[in-house]
């Protein structure tokens, strides 16, 4: 249990265990926090005065050693941060002051969402933050600051160098707009240099924002320093006044930055033209890297509120551009205007000025007897469709399908033999059809609809998962479907071809997933400092052998998962797109469980909306080194298996069971003597290695039928849990291949084997 270690710690600081213990929501990183209360009826228990504290758990342990020692210079210097009490020794976990829950975000939101229009409460708290800023960066500018910062203690080439090159990579290239690459690289060679020619340096706090700043006892503190380093000061008021969401009134803005030039003039003397002028180059460094990170997170991940920030962002770029007159940037200028035309889309029906689909379609079904009344639209647009589905014929009459529901057959079947159902949703299909690509075409991001009848268990259903499949085949948009009286909720992803050629067949462009997420725990100490999959075996990281190994293979869109140490995953990827451009064409997408490591079969679920819907996925540990045909054994999924498992006969303790067809039956562990699932006779004869035992691979095919069951199981949940309830309703097959070999690179003491297999079988791994 994850919290049981922020107990411990709580216990060994403050002398007692803590009352309640509470797990706050998520954040964008891969730490989790927990609010922790002390005992009333403890006096002795010396806690804050508030007598909570708020426990954070990460896997980064240098990140978290950074905020640590930052945070406690910072206090010394009578910074407003939050106050630390205490750091575990693995440096794993630590507790600090509890201030509150409402950030700055929070606070000016009213205004946020109204365009702009900030009340008096809400631009005197911004002028109380913009004052604070300058201390923030003068009064921690020290060389024993500097050397904890994390990752590294200043800024350089190399940062700004990553930071345009991540703008061009991960968002002027899927635009997929032509560009004069070398014309762009001038720009940013000009850009660079201007950048670090700024003479005023100071605490460059890097994540100044909003969301960063909370309020407590009526006052801002400030979090989420550690990225920090040495550098220029005009980043943080560019990152701070330039949010792409805040959209600041050009009037308010000048105001907050007179606000800050007359703070720092306790520092650093600045005229205000000159502060304007370097600023406004920061300003578009930033927008750069802002909208790299958008889209990396939206068009990439297809996270929507990335995807909805961008039209904001690319508003920044053009202003800023003009507004640098005196010291023009032609090409990027060129781009801008470029970037801000519609596009060419690439997904059929869809719209917005890039041409991705920002639409997610949520279809309810629900009973009109329910105290619950209609389902809310939670988006904050208000509205919907509701349709009464009571006309029409209730199979809910009939004892024989008084326990079903309108997702299964038998009701199914019913509803359409009457017919009454088919005719009614002709119309809600012309209906929807219309206002869908209206919206698409228009770059809304939600649009809803709701099915109600009688009892919210039989013609609801049908109706809502009937539009949600018709939507979704016919425009290849994200909907997702809530059948609310039955507690089930179903995910269709957005996919790239909404009607793709029934006669393709799985035999093209393969997609795969690697499990990289793992925490490499008998591969200490190597992993004490980086992710197994970065494990090098013949000079080359775990990760890259995989990748290469599947795109020699023909596979087009690879998925990893990541956890521990995954930012530095994601800098490698990043890294390996950069310099090989032979891989140009190869789709490397990121599955983000930094916040929770969700097991092997909870993995895929959580990927799912990254696969393309109609095509099998191949999964594979990162881990596993092996001769295997991966194209070959994709294949296997098109003889009516729901999904192949890789196997071999070779000394294990954990065995598989299958029938003489090689259908999955069972598991057995040899050494305990455990069988699943319970009650199973495993078959004759005994011996581990024979008969029907063979050992998993790690390798594995799934269709994508059954990858959609998974949405009914938990967040976390192994994949051979999930496929001994399959087999017992699907075909899990098992496939060997002849002269099969492999090597489970898991232990110290395997990596020597590791490398003599891959010199062995070179080049094909």
């Amino acid at each position: 249990m994850e919290s049981q270690r922020i107990i411990n710690l709580y216990r060994q600081t403050f002398g007692a265990e803590p009352s309640n213990i509470e797990k706050l929501p998520a954040s964008g990183s891969n730490r989790q926090y927990f609010r922790l209360t002390a005992p009333a009826c403890c006096d002795s228990v010396a806690t804050p005065s508030t007598g909570t504290i708020i426990g954070c758990i990460g896997t980064n342990t240098a990140e978290n050693a950074s905020f640590y020692a930052l945070a406690e210079a910072f206090a010394a210097r009578h910074l407003p941060v939050p106050a630390v009490y205490a750091m575990s020794d693995d440096q794993t976990c630590y507790l600090q002051q509890d201030l509150g829950s409402t950030s700055l975000f929070d606070f000016i939101r009213k205004g946020r969402e109204a365009g702009g229009q900030y009340d008096d409460m809400e631009r005197a708290m911004l002028h109380t933050v913009m004052a604070d800023l300058p201390s923030l960066q003068m009064e921690a500018a020290s060389e024993a600051i500097y050397q904890h910062c994390y990752p590294q203690p200043y800024f350089d080439e190399r940062t700004v160098r990553f930071d345009l090159n991540y703008f061009k990579y991960n968002y002027l290239k899927l635009t997929g707009i032509d560009f004069n690459e070398m014309e762009l690289e001038d720009e940013f060679d000009r850009l660079c240099h201007e950048l670090l020619s700024v003479d005023e340096q100071g605490f460059m706090y890097r994540d100044f924002q909003a969301r960063n700043v909370m309020l407590y006892e009526g006052r801002p503190y400030y979090i989420d320093f550690q990225g920090g380093r040495r550098g220029p000061i005009y980043y943080d008021v560019a990152s701070f006044l330039w949010q792409a969401s805040a959209r600041y009134p050009d009037q308010l803005r000048q105001e907050l930055i007179d606000t800050y030039l007359s703070s720092l003039q306790e520092y650093v003397s600045i005229d205000h033209e000159t502060f304007m002028q370097r600023l406004h180059l920061f300003v578009l460094f930033r927008t750069l890297q802002v909208l790299g990170a958008y889209g990396f997170r939206g068009l990439w991940e297809r996270k929507p509120h990335f995807l909805q920030s961008i039209p904001a962002a690319l508003e920044n770029l053009t202003a800023i551009l003009a507004s640098l007159s005196a010291e023009p940037f032609p090409y990027l200028s060129h781009l801008a205007t470029k970037l801000s035309r519609p596009l060419p889309s690439p997904l059929k029906g869809s719209g917005g000025p890039l041409g991705f689909a920002p639409l997610t379609v949520r279809i309810f079904s629900f009973s009109y007897k329910s105290p619950l009344g209609i389902p809310k639209d939670e988006s904050g647009n208000g509205g919907g469709y509701v349709f009464d589905c009571r006309s029409t014929n209730n199979p809910g009459r009939y004892a024989e399908y008084k326990q079903l529901t309108g997702l299964d057959q038998a009701v199914i079947d019913f509803l359409e033999r009457d017919g009454e159902i088919l005719t009614f949703l002709e119309s809600v299909y012309k209906l929807a059809d219309f206002h869908v690509q209206r919206y698409l075409d228009r770059g809304f991001t939600s649009l809803m609809f709701s099915f109600g009848c009688t009892g919210g268990q039989h013609r609801s259903v049908y109706s809502a998962q009937h539009l949600a499949e018709h939507l979704h085949r016919k425009f290849g948009i994200h909907v997702v479907v809530c059948h609310r009286e039955q507690g089930k909720t179903f995910e269709l992803p957005r996919t790239p071809d909404p009607t793709p050629d029934p006669h393709q067949g799985v035999g093209s462009a393969p997609q795969a997933f690697i499990l990289a997420a793992g925490l490499g725990t008998r591969l200490r100490p190597l992993t004490d400092t980086m992710p197994k999959a970065l494990v090098p075996v013949c000079g080359k990281p775990l990760l890259q052998h995989q990748i290469e190994r599947l795109a020699a293979a023909g596979f087009t869109r690879i998925v990893i998962n990541i956890h521990h140490f995954g930012e530095q995953i994601i800098d490698f990827v990043e890294q390996y797109r950069l310099q090989n451009t032979q891989f140009k064409d190869l789709e490397l997408l990121i599955s983000d469980e930094r916040q929770q490591l969700l097991d092997t079969g909870g993995a895929i679920r959580h990927a799912a909306p990254l696969f393309d819907p109609t095509k099998p996925v191949l999964v594979h540990n990162v881990d596993i080194l092996h001769n295997a045909d991966l194209r070959q054994l994709y294949a296997q999924c098109e003889g009516g298996a729901e999904a192949s498992l890789l196997v071999s006969q070779r000394d294990t303790s954990r065995y598989l069971i299958f029938d003489n067809e090689k259908r999955l039956i069972g598991w057995k562990n040899i050494k305990t003597g455990e069988v699943k699932p319970q009650g199973l006779t495993p078959p004759l004869p005994e011996e581990a290695v024979g008969g029907g035992y063979l050992a998993f691979s790690g390798i594995h095919v799934l269709s994508p039928s059954l990858i959609a069951t998974m949405q009914s199981w938990p967040e976390h949940f192994s994949i051979i849990d999930f496929y001994l309830d399959a087999c017992q309703r699907s075909a899990i097959r098992g496939i060997e291949i002849p002269d099969f070999r492999m090597v489970d690179v898991g232990k110290l003491d395997t990596l020597a084997t590791a490398e003599a297999f891959v010199q062995s079988t070179h080049p094909t791994i």
